[in-house]
């Protein structure tokens, strides 16, 4: 492959050493690959979008705003665990280039992502679509708001739905389950709510077999944690929860950890590496035709 000499100063690629008597050591650089890009998707509530404020002056050291001086804000941002998981994809794929289309929507129910999902530009396609959600669905229901509550027979038309749409947009897809209600009221209704919640995840994860995609089951290790951490003495106990519904940087780190994990341990994005296809192809032979069940 040809070369071309360049100083050892020069910023460059990881390259290898070469040393002639009499001359400085330089570096032999090779022509680099075109990196690859990878487009996903991820569809689901507002645990998802996590949409933050952002100025540049709540972010840049040289220009940090003092206490009690007004910011102005200058856009809203999607962070939270979807951004770590891509921050963690990167760092594993550094020749890889991570498109991310966050697609969260605060508030919304299985029957919003379902109208989402049909409403997704026609020439979009994805390589990984990340999916999940339930906890509105749930939630409407405890706040009395019926005309938004989704029963958990029309939560799971509406999963399997969302589940073909996105087998016909992406090569593959990855169900997420929904964290549990933290203390968002008086323990009582908090534990009404997760009772109903986890039977909607099971419902969820019959969808997800019933249609050949995998499930990660985030549920288990919240309950187990946040039973941890009531055992810590003193009223600054750490909480996977902002305000009872929404993520703290805990909860977002565990949540990150686990779907991260599971690309890793599955080495999903390896494989889109060594055959990589036009995403327009689909999750061919993978429909979600068959009807799940209520998870009962």
């Amino acid at each position: 492959m040809p070369t071309r000499e360049v100083p050892v100063a020069s910023p460059v690629p990881p390259c290898r050493r070469s040393h002639r008597a009499g001359r400085p050591a330089r570096l032999l650089m090779t022509s680099a690959r075109t990196p690859q890009s990878l487009r996903i998707l991820w569809l689901g509530t507002s645990i998802m979008e996590h949409r933050q404020a952002h100025s540049p002056r709540l972010t840049d050291p040289a220009t940090l705003a003092q206490v009690g001086e007004t910011v102005r804000i200058t856009e809203h941002r999607s962070t939270g665990y979807v951004h770590r998981v891509r921050l963690a994809l990167q760092l594993a794929h550094p020749r890889v280039s991570f498109i991310c289309d966050n697609r969260g929507q605060g508030g919304a129910t299985s029957r919003d992502l379902a109208t989402a999902a049909q409403a997704l530009p026609p020439h979009l396609r994805y390589d990984l679509a990340v999916y999940g959600c339930g906890i509105n669905d749930v939630w409407r229901a405890h706040q009395g708001r019926t005309a938004e509550e989704v029963s958990i027979q029309e939560y799971a038309e509406h999963y399997a739905a969302t589940l073909t749409i996105l087998t016909d947009r992406a090569r593959r897809i990855l169900c997420v389950s929904e964290t549990p209600f933290g203390p968002v009221g008086p323990p009582a209704a908090v534990a009404a709510m997760n009772h109903d919640l986890e039977l909607y995840n099971r419902a969820a994860a019959q969808c997800a077999a019933t249609a050949g995609v995998p499930f990660v089951d985030v549920w288990t290790p919240f309950v187990q944690i946040a039973r941890d951490f009531a055992h810590q003495p003193g009223r600054e106990r750490p909480t996977l929860w902002s305000d009872g519904v929404h993520l703290s940087d805990l909860g977002v780190a565990l949540l990150a950890q686990h779907v991260a994990g599971h690309l890793r341990e599955e080495r999903v994005i390896e494989q889109f590496l060594r055959a990589p296809a036009d995403p327009s192809e689909g999750m061919r032979g993978r429909r979600a035709t068959t009807p799940c069940t209520d998870g009962r």
